[in-house]
């Protein structure tokens, strides 16, 4: 490959990490055509882009980002996933896949410019997904309407509970 077509790609690789906030490496030496082909399926399930680059297509494609600080993982063979709505995904994913297969390893990944290594990914893989934030806020937003609610039927119920046992008094 000639050195114009390496750096076109880099820079439409650049365009597609500049404005993400996390980006993950991995290694996956040693891992089968069949759980490659499972693992990218995983990761577009998810919805994160993964590919397979040179590791000088991904030095060229960080450079002047906040992710350039990955630049020292960048040895071996090295898989880049990420999403650019769920930051967390691609770590999920490759979180999940590893527990599984020995083949693949985290190298590490970069997150708002900072590095993350190995535990620092499973970190990212533990934040909740865009999915969940919402309806964590939505109960959040419902909570208050929901105790008023309740403390505007105390009232009646407890003149209901009067009133019920006024009438058993009666009839007993």
């Amino acid at each position: 490959m000639d050195a114009a077509t390496k750096r076109r790609k880099a820079e439409a690789l650049k365009e597609l990490v500049e404005d993400v906030s996390a980006v993950v490496l991995l290694e996956f030496s040693g891992l089968t055509v069949k759980d490659a082909e499972d693992l990218r399926a995983k990761f577009r399930e998810a919805g994160c882009t993964y590919h397979v680059y040179k590791n000088s297509t991904i030095r060229f494609a960080v450079e002047g980002t906040p992710h350039e600080v990955i630049r020292p993982l960048l040895k071996g063979v090295s898989g880049l996933a990420f999403n650019p709505e769920d930051p967390g995904a691609p770590a999920r994913v490759l979180r999940d896949f590893a527990k599984e297969h020995d083949a693949v390893r985290i190298k590490g990944g970069a997150m708002d410019g900072e590095l993350l290594d190995e535990q620092g990914i499973e970190r990212l893989a533990a934040l909740p997904g865009p999915q969940e934030l919402k309806a964590m806020f939505l109960r959040l937003l419902m909570t208050p309407a929901t105790n008023m609610v309740r403390v505007m039927n105390a009232v009646p119920q407890g003149l209901l509970n009067v009133l019920e046992a006024k009438k058993d008094k009666e009839a007993a």
